[in-house]
């Protein structure tokens, strides 16, 4: 972390420096050109199963411990150097301008080894958007050497500018047990424009870096740069002079920003002033992003091996104290955790410590906490008291552990957070030293105890709002009881939850797999093709199919007599019961795709590992991001531990006076999430598969799958999901009714403004 106070340093980019490509080294070229580059940011390394990753080292061996962001952003340390990816994980790679097309390939990848390893690749905005390019494969040649990969742009246009690449590993091939890429480059151009561009931190980039620096590609002939930069975005939307920043010098690109803290949402623009004219001022877009919630201080994985640094080295003990590293099974996160044994007596102690090579400045944290993680044995002495002290080299203070003692037997990893305004006699703008320790102050003359206790991932976090410490009035779960939880309870105002809706029968689906045991249709002669190792189990009716193993799929029979009769309007509909699959995106169906050469028509895809998870409802040909009904779920139970019922609708005919279609989700009989788009038909479907599909398999139970040819309106799914009965199976509930009564009136006003203000954040 950075030890300086805070201030804004401005700084002109460089934008010469050497690429390595496949046939040697290669200038990238000024400003504005398109040219081959490394990417200059990782932003994301996913960690499915949390096995730490592992690759190649710059002589080759393999496996060692590596950090993901040191092998691939820049030049690669060595040309043996490899990062494994294994079946689940993914890396996001950001690049410094926007991904272009070229006269050949765009994409140049390297990958170590010749076993037939998998990877999809994505082009991503950065953040959330993306677009599922294509499969990569080594060659399958069971030999140790490099694999060149080479992938054209599609000629497909996205509504967000192309600034990153997703590596998604797909399979277990080879001798390390994934994809193991050792270098990317891209075709990149920086070209200006008449406003700012290339934002890094990309628009909603999350889990940033608080010693982030802002840098984007200035505008052509700009005169005088002005930053904008809040936690306010209505102060950056319209230049408030309160959060404006002179630029010095006027072409500078990459700026260190104001005091900025973890845990934040900071918003941000560049505008500039017109070399011809200066009151013509080009107001640049406004981009967001957030701060990461934590830094991390210490998580031992550094320590240990011939040219690692030494533990005891770098964790002195005193006293009685002794230490060690744990590599075996119990470690928090990665590899490995510091072994801390300790004794006391009335006159002994154990302490552990480590010193800062400079003071470290943990102001710009917040009003956070100080974190360890704590793993207890069973026979550990627990009559002392557990302690952490900080000195800023002249002063020192001690905060002693307050929660239950017995945790110190608990073989289970426990979080222990003090917090840092504990600290009030010690400087935290220059911390020098960070000690550990347990003492027994109260030991009479032969009383004395021993244990081991076991540290990992030290680090300080953002305030935390949880629901110990939420105010029930934050309806809206920002930890602070204010306007928008008077919105809320408005908008419920004297509203009367349902709990039955009007149904009407839909008709005869064109396609119905019951799941009972087979992948029969009931309508006679679409039936499906079971690959894989998929079972079936309880249902909601009879039986369902479960999806679980690579490979599990339900291929519809005769796929193309199934849809000819569609082509303005369509119904999906289905009873589903997802899990926590490790997977980035899960397709539950998909019409004909080939990566590379054709999108599909009709895609469905539901939950994330990363809860709550993203629906998407793709349809229409060609495909298009117009063509597709997205967003972020509610709450994880729209998506896993329980039953839900799910209808899929696109109606040509919808908005026939403006020539758009109306495209609507139903959950559990209720209307979704709608919108409009093109009227695009629903064309060329020769082939459909459930269960897996465009962005990856499912894991999960589905039960009742029904094509229909026309779209269905809310009564018909409503009577799917209720059989009929217009009893919802998870009646509406009212969130307003804070105190429990039934109803949204003036007593559940009279408890928010008894808790108006209160914050939940802790500390």
């Amino acid at each position: 972390m950075r030890n300086q106070s805070r201030r804004m340093i401005v700084r002109v980019q460089n934008w010469w420096f050497l690429g390595l490509l496949v046939g040697g080294l290669v200038p990238i070229l000024t400003l504005g050109a398109a040219v081959f580059e490394y990417p200059s940011d990782l932003t994301d390394a996913f960690d499915a199963d949390q096995s730490c990753w592992t690759g190649m080292s710059s002589h080759g061996t393999y496996p060692v411990s590596i950090v993901p962001h040191a092998w691939l952003v820049g030049p690669p340390p060595s040309e043996l150097t490899a990062v494994t990816i294994p079946e689940n994980h993914w890396i996001d790679l950001l690049f410094s301008g926007v991904l272009v097309d070229g006269p050949d390939d765009d994409i140049e990848m390297v990958e170590s080894g010749k076993a037939g390893e998998e990877a999809i690749v994505f082009l991503t905005d950065g953040a959330e958007c993306e677009y599922a390019l294509g499969i990569v494969k080594a060659e399958k040649l069971h030999v140790q050497a490099l694999t060149y990969i080479s992938m054209e742009l599609p000629e497909i246009e996205v509504p967000w500018p192309l600034r990153g690449v997703r590596l998604v590993g797909t399979d277990h091939g080879g001798q390390s047990p994934g994809f193991d890429v050792g270098s990317v480059q891209a075709r990149i151009s920086h070209a200006c424009d008449s406003i700012a561009r290339h934002p890094n931190p990309v628009g909603g980039q999350v889990n940033t870096p608080i010693d982030v620096n802002l840098v984007w590609t200035p505008v052509c002939e700009g005169h005088e740069q002005l930053l904008y930069f809040s936690e306010v975005r209505s102060l950056v939307e319209t230049g408030d002079s309160t959060v404006a920043f002179r630029i010095e010098p006027p072409d500078a690109n990459d700026i260190e920003p104001p005091h900025i803290q973890l845990g934040r949402t900071y918003f941000w623009r560049i505008d500039t002033v017109s070399q011809s004219d200066t009151n013509d001022i080009a107001a640049g877009e406004v981009w967001s992003f957030t701060t990461t919630d934590y830094v991390m201080i210490d998580d031992f994985d550094a320590y240990g091996g011939s040219s690692a640094p030494s533990l005891r080295e770098a964790w002195p003990t005193r006293s009685w104290g002794g230490n060690t590293i744990e590599s075996g099974d119990i470690f928090r996160s990665c590899r490995q955790s510091m072994v801390f044994t300790y004794y006391y007596d009335s006159l002994q102690y154990s302490e552990t410590y480590h010193d800062f090579a400079s003071p470290q400045d943990w102001t710009h944290t917040g009003d956070g906490v100080l974190r360890f993680w704590i793993y207890g044995k069973h026979n550990n002495d627990t009559q002392g008291q557990m302690y952490v002290t900080l000195s800023d080299g002249q002063n020192e203070q001690q905060q002693r552990f307050a929660g239950d003692v017995q945790a110190l037997t608990r073989p289970e990893w426990m979080a222990w957070d003090v917090p840092l305004r504990d600290f009030n006699d010690v400087n935290l703008a220059g911390v020098t030293r960070l000690t550990f320790g347990l003492n027994w102050p109260d030991a009479q003359v032969g009383q004395f105890g021993s244990g081991t206790v076991y540290i990992d991932d030290i680090s300080i976090c953002a305030p935390q709002c949880s629901n110990a410490h939420r105010p029930n009035a934050d309806l809206t779960s920002d930890c602070i009881v204010d306007h928008t939880d008077v919105q809320q309870i408005a908008a419920q105002w004297l509203y009367e939850p349902v709990g039955a809706v009007s149904v009407s029968p839909p008709g005869d689906p064109v396609l119905w797999y019951r799941f009972d045991e087979n992948a029969s249709d009931s309508t006679g002669f679409a039936h499906g093709q079971v690959s894989g190792r998929p079972t079936y189990e309880d249902g909601v009716h009879g039986q369902a199919i479960r999806f679980l193993n690579p490979g599990d799929a339900v291929e519809v029979g005769d796929a193309a007599r199934v849809f000819q009769g569609i082509h303005d309007a369509i119904t999906i509909a289905f009873w589903q019961y997802g899990e926590d699959s490790s997977h980035l995106n899960d397709t539950l169906c998909c019409s004909n795709y080939t990566y590379g050469v054709a999108n599909p028509s009709i895609a469905i895809h539901l939950g994330c590992w990363r809860r709550p998870g993203r629906y998407r409802w793709d349809c229409g040909t060609p495909w298009s991001y117009e063509n597709r009904l997205a967003g972020r779920h509610g709450s994880s139970d729209e998506w896993t531990g329980r039953w839900n019922h799910w209808v899929f609708t696109k109606d040509a005919q919808g908005d026939a006076e403006n020539r758009r279609s109306v495209m609507r989700i139903y959950l559990n009989g209720r209307l979704y999430d709608s919108r409009f788009a093109p009227d695009a038909p629903i064309d060329n479907i020769t082939s459909f598969v459930i269960g897996t599909g465009w962005y990856g398999r499912y894991d999960g139970l589905i039960d009742d799958f029904q094509i229909y040819d026309r779209a269905l309106n809310e009564p018909q799914a409503a009577y799917l999901a209720t059989d009929g009965t217009g009893e919802l199976p998870y009646p509406e509930s009212l969130p307003a009714d804070l105190n429990s009564s039934g109803a949204v009136d003036f007593r559940d006003f009279a408890v928010l403004a008894e808790q108006w203000l209160h914050s939940g954040l802790w500390p």
